[in-house]
């Protein structure tokens, strides 16, 4: 994939470098999340790359012969501009029901009861609770204990809603790096990220002797790039061979994103 990595840029936000003949691919433009999510939309300081899902993209972008049109926002911004029709998909999303109401992920049909396919996902992954290595936190898979300030996720989140359910939620919003910190002061029981971004994190912020991720996920299940309705009802196709592309591309260079990105 190394003759996929450079990146091009272009008014209203970044494009995907493509051959010369692509000019009459269609374009697709997707939003994504302003905040870098490491190592999935940018590199590592130690390594060189766009991300491992930016790639990932690259790669079934030229097999789904589109064009990409990228830009950032933070993430409910990304979901209002699906609901306004500004953008035509983002990622990363998870799917649950209640996310219907925005846009269409890949094999959902709420008649028949399917959920999205995994088979045409981005990329699975794990929601870890970071805590304090001296606290009393825990997670059995099914409640919380050890309680007393809350437990915190960025806004927007899927896994913020599910603390929410649980009781724990901690009642202020905050930037990963500064929820980390007060998890760190005991100032915040604990935090929930996506396991590498939060391995990433805690190396950036030289505090992996203060917190442990818990043993047991908060969530493990798979991102993927939902489409908004009217760009999916006058696009299926387009998006049809695209969520193709990406399930075919990923099995096609999992081993290798894993060794680059995750050091796997």
């Amino acid at each position: 994939m190394s003759g996929l990595r450079a990146l091009i840029l272009a008014l209203g936000g970044v494009w995907l470098a493509l051959p010369a003949f692509a000019a009459q691919w269609p374009t697709i433009r997707l939003c994504y999340e302003s905040v870098a999510l490491v190592p999935y939309t940018s590199a590592p300081a130690d390594k060189r790359g766009a991300g491992l899902i930016i790639e990932l993209l690259e790669a079934a972008a030229q097999q789904a012969q589109v064009r990409l049109q990228l830009h950032q926002q933070p993430w409910k911004r990304c979901i209002h501009e699906m609901r306004q029709g500004s953008t035509d998909g983002i990622f990363v999303a998870v799917w649950q029901p209640d996310r219907d109401a925005w846009g269409r992920f890949p094999g959902r049909d709420p008649r028949l009861g399917k959920a999205a396919d995994p088979a045409r996902a981005l990329w699975p992954v794990q929601y870890v609770v970071i805590g304090r290595a001296d606290g009393r936190l825990s997670w059995d898979g099914q409640r919380f204990s050890g309680v007393r300030h809350g437990v915190g996720a960025p806004l927007g989140y899927v896994v913020s809603q599910r603390l929410q359910a649980l009781g724990v939620l901690a009642s202020e919003s905050m930037a990963p790096p500064k929820a980390l910190g007060m998890v760190a002061a005991g100032r915040l029981d604990g935090y929930v990220l996506e396991r590498e971004i939060a391995l990433d994190l805690l190396d950036q912020l030289q505090l992996q002797e203060q917190l442990v991720l818990l043993p047991k996920p908060l969530l493990e299940t798979e991102w993927h790039l939902p489409f908004s309705h009217p760009f999916y009802a006058a696009h299926s196709d387009v998006a049809e061979r695209f969520w193709r592309a990406l399930g075919e591309q990923r099995e096609k260079h999992d081993d290798e994103l894993r060794r680059r990105y995750l050091n796997r």
